[in-house]
């Protein structure tokens, strides 16, 4: 290109070829096939405008710098060879353009930009779908309709990229520029590739950091994002957690240990009590000890970060010459070539090969960042499905008791999923619990969630008779546009984003409207649900519950949902054993309340009886027990603490002629 016109390039373009030059791009690996594609429409006669379609964070803006690339080192078609690729900053295109006119200024600019370059321009416009609609004003024209003429005469060669939500509702709808374009999809990559890209980058972050990654956090990073992070696609999740990861363990190694923070505090401490102790000869020796030890610690730590700093300035060093070699290759100075390939690079590995590297980034890193943005307790991560789930029935049957074959049934089917026996695509599993009011049903959603994701924080629950009607039951996905609360989204979808390791509780699912039952066949079937504003929420990593009182299924659920459930279990009715197993549950819990007081509470036969005969109610099940234990145990005992009575280390407690008594022994 004129080196005039190279001056003159507008201030929302990036020349992406002088970037390439400079090795400021990270090395694009695989993408082969884009790559190629893309090459072939752009050596095409006429529609010669490539648009990549895929999802955000799949590596749609890597496929057009591995273009440049390409270009840069000459191994590209030869009507390609003196193309500059540029790419299109929309924000600084957009900046400024408050008055009507200066919009269409810039595109005109931008346009006579191309056209001077005598077709040698490629111009790379990101969220391409961002142009139409842009600028428009009353009399204007969007910048979508500006780049029509000249994509039509052939004077723009333009690559886009967007989404297919956003292709499907922009470009699709404008078959005027739909036509000027040629789609290439890109598809998230396997895990297998994510691993060969981080494998190719880690140098680049290493460098950044200061620290090394090993093929443990690489690996972790892939894997655990896979599992883990599911609104977002490889390999730009994976890519984030090891910039996080690495930046969290950069921090943690640059600052003072916490050990010498205390130490430090303490010889403050020291100093200010020795001014009023002038004359303690103890004191001041004390202080010179302490210091003489800090000065060592210190001197350690900061030779650690002295030696990782000059370890990450030779990496520097090192990636700074292969690119020279590369530079020096394309340029055919075989002399320059062989001099940096056969003593440079050498005597750099060399150096570095006598080095050990004390800030290592592993899984357990990985891990960490997980458990932040998710709450799941790292160890949770770290340790393996199949030795939780092992231990999920004796958990159920510890908190709910009764229901022994449900439970059974539950934690089987869980531990099938876990094992990789059932569908990757439905939800871990479903369930439907019926039976009457109060005999675990909530209990065993709640106790799900804080055993398989540590928290009943981690139950979503909605109640069902609050989407009787047909309307109700669009807020499950979101309104739609132009409804009031369209921009809130969804009830359910916005919550599994949010929390996508969930337990999901449908409670009185008999009471929703027959149209829920269609967003529950697309969940169970798929284990995803799109909501309002397009966007795909994945449910397969969440369990989802129902709950119903249903006496008659066939009559209160469609079959072709109860085909779909993985297990319809029926609650039974409490047992006098079972009612004597919750009140001392109750007490258990009472006790260890009172235990920084040193009472314990102790109850009698006659007392359990009333409790148990009380604490149960045909309709309501076990409901009324909590009611019930604090009338007659808590309250009372709460007047005897407050009163100031003297009390011992046990009351007993007994039920006497119609009252419940308590006594102090």
């Amino acid at each position: 290109m004129d080196k005039n016109v190279e001056e003159k390039t507008p201030k929302f373009l990036i020349n992406l070829n002088d970037r390439a030059k400079e090795g400021k791009l990270d090395p694009v690996i695989g993408r082969i096939k884009e790559i190629r594609s893309v090459i072939e429409i752009l050596g095409r006669r006429s529609k010669n405008n490539p648009v990549l379609e895929g999802e955000a964070g799949v590596g749609k803006t890597a496929i057009v710098e591995g273009l440049a690339e390409q270009i840069v080192k000459g191994q590209v078609p030869d009507v390609l060879k003196k193309k500059i690729v540029y790419s299109l900053d929309m924000g600084a295109l957009m900046a400024g353009t408050k008055f009507r006119g200066e919009f269409e200024e810039r595109i005109q600019q931008l346009l006579a930009f191309v056209k001077e370059s005598a077709g040698e321009s490629i111009l790379f416009i990101d969220e391409i779908h961002q142009l139409v609609g842009a600028g428009k004003t009353e009399g204007a024209m969007d910048g979508a309709n500006l780049l029509k003429p000249a994509l039509a005469r052939g004077e723009l060669h333009c690559i886009g990229a967007t989404t297919p939500q956003e292709y499907q509702k922009y470009i699709l709808q404008d078959p005027a520029l739909e036509r000027r374009f040629c789609n290439v999809p890109v598809r998230e990559p396997s895990k297998e590739d994510t691993i060969e890209i981080l494998m190719g980058i880690r140098d680049k972050y290493e460098i950044h950091h200061g620290i090394k990654i090993s093929d443990d956090a690489i690996y972790g990073a892939v894997f655990l994002s896979d599992q883990y992070i599911t609104n977002k696609h490889l390999p730009d999740k994976a890519i984030d957690l090891i910039d996080q990861a690495a930046s969290a363990l950069k921090l943690s190694a640059e600052s003072m240990p916490a050990d010498l923070l205390e130490l430090e505090s303490e010889i403050r401490s020291k100093r200010i009590y020795a001014q009023v102790e002038k004359n303690n000869k103890e004191i001041a020796q004390q202080i010179e000890v302490m210091q003489a030890d800090f000065d060592r610690q210190k001197e350690i730590w900061a030779a650690k970060v002295r030696a990782v700093k000059n370890i990450t300035a030779l990496k520097a060093k090192l990636d700074r010459a292969k690119f020279m070699l590369e530079q020096a290759e394309l340029s055919q100075n075989y002399e320059e070539a062989s001099r940096i390939k056969y003593s440079t690079i050498p005597e750099i590995e060399k150096e570095l090969g006598n080095t050990a590297h004390d800030w290592v980034l592993g899984k357990e890193h990985i891990a960490l960042v997980i458990s932040r943005q998710l709450g799941i307790p790292i160890e949770k991560i770290l340790k393996t499905k199949q030795e939780n789930i092992l231990q999920l029935e004796d958990f159920l049957n510890e908190a709910i008791y009764g229901q022994e074959e449900s439970i059974k049934e539950i934690a089987e089917t869980l531990i099938s999923s876990y094992a990789g026996l059932s569908s990757i695509h439905r939800p871990l599993g479903s369930f439907l619990l019926l039976g009457p009011t109060g005999v675990g049903k909530t209990e065993t959603a709640k106790k799900l969630a804080k055993f398989l994701f540590e928290s009943e924080d981690n139950m979503i629950r909605l109640d069902m008779s609050e989407y009787s009607e047909r309307h109700s039951v669009a807020k499950l996905i979101g309104s739609p546009a132009g409804y009031v609360g369209y921009d809130d989204g969804g009830v359910l979808t916005e919550a599994v984003r949010k929390r996508p390791y969930s337990v999901i509780l449908f409670d009185e699912v008999e009471k929703a409207h027959i149209d829920f039952t269609d967003i529950m066949l697309q969940i169970l079937d798929d284990g995803r649900l799109t909501d309002n504003k397009g966007r795909t929420i994945n449910f397969k990593n969440s369990i989802i519950i129902m709950t119903s009182n249903s006496k008659d299924l066939q009559s209160d659920f469609r079959p072709e949902l109860l085909g779909r459930i993985d297990a319809i279990l029926r609650y039974s009715n409490l047992s006098n054993l079972v009612m004597r197993k919750l009140v001392e549950k109750q007490l258990r819990e009472l006790n260890s309340h009172l235990r920084g007081k040193n009472i314990e509470v102790e109850l009698e036969d006659s007392a359990y009886h009333l409790l148990e005969e009380r604490g149960y109610d045909a309709t309501y099940g076990a409901r009324p027990l909590a009611i019930v234990f604090n009338k007659f145990i808590v309250r009372p005992l709460a007047k005897m603490i407050v009163s100031g009575e003297d009390l011992s280390q046990k009351i007993i407690v007994r039920w006497i002629d119609g009252t419940m008594q308590l006594t102090s022994k």
